[in-house]
């Protein structure tokens, strides 16, 4: 498997996200969840503040456990969350 990062995250968008931009099936293999959380955060503007109702919504429109995607993107650093859960942040790459 090629691990080139724009390989990957193409070869993610062809197996697991549909014509609506969903994801169906989160995906088993950490190269393919990696690909996921990157593309989470595209959605996701550079230096603005969202809510927690925010980030629900825009993540609702990703899969359906936006519960589980909104704690990856904080536990593994690609969203920032005040200490009292109001305010999250894209963290810049």
């Amino acid at each position: 498997m090629n691990n080139d990062i724009a390989y990957v995250d193409a070869e993610f968008r062809r197996r697991f996200i549909d014509e609506a931009g969903r994801v169906a099936t989160i995906p088993r293999k950490d190269i393919y969840r990696q690909a996921l959380l990157r593309y989470a955060t595209s959605r996701f503007e550079a230096r603005r503040t969202y809510t927690e109702q925010e980030v629900n919504f825009i993540l609702l429109d990703i899969v359906d456990d936006h519960a589980w995607l909104r704690r990856m993107l904080v536990d593994l650093g690609y969203l920032e969350r005040s200490d009292d859960g109001r305010v999250y942040r894209r963290i810049a790459t």
